[in-house]
């Protein structure tokens, strides 16, 4: 019966787990109840510590999730109105690229039509100048007829003669200024 082993009853395992319990009552009964009286204070201290915490941190990051929405709402505020200067500023130019190239247009058109009055001009002036330089040429002609005529008929000296010549070079000299 060597290796039989012994079983207590389960009555005397509870007594004596009774009797114990009420030993330590007995012994550390008012220590154990400041123990646990220190570590409910510890544990709702810690509690309110950490939900002061909590309402710190959740007041901290409401108060940057508002400043970051705040600093996102002015950027994006700027980045509308440079923007719309941008797009004010290209809309500028490309007006004023419309009303320089209607301007070019105009101008070139404008250019055209002088040139075309002033070669006109210019092939009438040039007509008349050819028709009177012509009647003077043609007159010219008539009068060196008549005072060779005359020369003949009434031979006249060859001093009237260059003199005469001289005259109407100087005539024709007045005339071309």
């Amino acid at each position: 019966m060597a290796n039989k082993k012994v079983t207590k009853p389960d009555n005397v395992i509870a007594d004596t787990d009774n009797e114990l319990n009420q030993l330590r009552s007995i012994i550390f009964g008012q220590a154990q109840q400041q123990l646990n009286t220190q570590i409910n204070q510890l544990s709702q201290e810690l509690q309110k510590g950490l939900t002061k915490l909590e309402q710190g941190f959740n007041r901290q990051l409401s108060e940057m999730n508002n400043s970051i929405n705040k600093r996102l709402t002015e950027l994006n505020q700027r980045l509308q109105d440079i923007d719309k200067t941008h797009e004010d500023i290209e809309s500028h130019l490309q007006q004023d690229l419309k009303n320089l190239a209607s301007e070019s247009e105009m101008f070139s058109t404008s250019t055209q039509e002088d040139l075309k009055h002033i070669e006109q001009s210019l092939n009438e002036e040039a007509s008349m100048l050819t028709n009177t330089f012509n009647e003077q040429l043609e007159k010219l002609k008539a009068h060196l007829d008549q005072v060779s005529n005359e020369l003949t008929t009434s031979k006249t000296d060859r001093k009237t003669l260059a003199k005469l010549l001289a005259t109407m070079a100087n005539n024709l000299e007045d005339d071309q200024l």
